[in-house]
């Protein structure tokens, strides 16, 4: 009895040191809040964020991304400019190094919105990104608050890419560029 137990016992210290190692240095789940995200993430999905690839690549336009702001909460946004790139919004079409970037992601262009912006105006010293720093903005741009409302990103802030949405059930998803 006393060895059944002790085995038990060590499973179980295993287990623990195992799942707060993978949510310290890997994966980490979060909830989504609000519907900024729509059509991309919806009220109340979890997602699961890899923390471990930050450490090896920088992150690229389109990966969504979990942040923390002084704004507020953890953020779930899109990134849309990486350091060096101008950015610039006109008549709801964003501009990535002069090019239009295609988004087809985003399905709410009837509703009203910030629509207009360079990087200054967002208070960015410079035309271009400064290292370390990314402009992120929501799928549902009507509603979402991102680098329009608080600026840029710096890298710290970021916990990692969004890689897999595990609920609901019947939404389950992963690859959301």
């Amino acid at each position: 009895m006393k060895k059944e137990i002790g085995e038990w016992l060590v499973a179980i210290i295993v287990a623990v040191v195992l799942i707060v190692i993978i949510r310290s240095f890997l994966f980490v789940s979060y909830t989504v809040d609000g519907l900024s995200m729509d059509p991309t993430f919806e009220d109340e999905d979890r997602v699961v964020v890899n923390k471990f690839m930050q450490h090896f690549s920088e992150y690229e336009t389109g990966e969504v991304v979990v942040f923390h702001s002084e704004a507020g909460p953890a953020y779930v946004k899109r990134v849309i400019g990486t350091p060096g790139d101008t950015v610039t919004m006109e008549d709801k079409q964003v501009h990535v190094n002069g090019e239009p970037l295609e988004e087809d992601y985003v399905v709410h262009t009837e509703d009203t919105y910030m629509d207009n912006f360079t990087l200054p105006e967002l208070g960015v010293e410079g035309e271009a990104l400064p290292e370390g720093e990314y402009l992120v903005l929501g799928d549902n741009r009507p509603v979402s608050r991102d680098s329009r409302d608080f600026g840029t990103v710096d890298e710290s802030q970021i916990v990692g890419e969004v890689q897999l949405r595990f609920w609901p059930l019947n939404r389950i998803a992963v690859n959301f560029e």
